[in-house]
């Protein structure tokens, strides 16, 4: 099932839990997860609005320059998994807080298995200092390089 606003999605099974996706907040998806069990109470269910928990967050950002994923899935094999054949993103799992981070070469970074928004807040912390140190640089073509390239 779907709404609009909040812009969610919701998967409700016949035990009668459900699971809503989609919603930018926590307080976006309780009220999704209120509207849906308007909606399942109007069509004539017996509705109680129980147990509400925040399982994964997902987040996304950009640390704004580019990464050497080979150097630091070399470095730090025992956090990283990188296999570029198969999935472009490196692999990240933090022990504590226990957050999984897929980052990119760009700089693009997906963090998920979050409970609450301060563990992804830490894992972001966390792994930018190690990202600075695996920044990569790229080489200015000098002007007479660049020259005798186009002869």
């Amino acid at each position: 099932m779907r709404i609009r606003e909040p812009k969610t999605t919701a998967l409700i099974f016949a035990s009668g839990k459900m699971v809503c996706t989609g919603a930018k907040s926590e307080d976006a998806s309780k009220l999704a997860s209120r509207k849906y069990a308007r909606i399942i109470q109007k069509l004539g269910f017996s509705v109680r609005f129980l147990d509400f928990k925040v399982q994964n967050i997902v987040a996304s950002t950009d640390v704004g320059f580019p990464v050497r994923l080979e150097g630091l899935a070399h470095a730090h094999s025992k956090y990283s998994s990188y296999e570029p054949e198969l999935f472009p993103g490196l692999i990240y799992r933090l022990i504590k807080p226990k957050i999984v981070l897929l980052i990119f070469v760009s700089g693009k970074i997906v963090l998920t298995g979050g409970k609450r928004r301060e563990d992804i807040y830490q894992a972001f912390e966390l792994v930018y200092s190690v990202l600075k140190l695996f920044r990569k640089t790229t080489v200015p073509i000098s002007a007479t390089s660049a020259q005798s390239s186009r002869k």
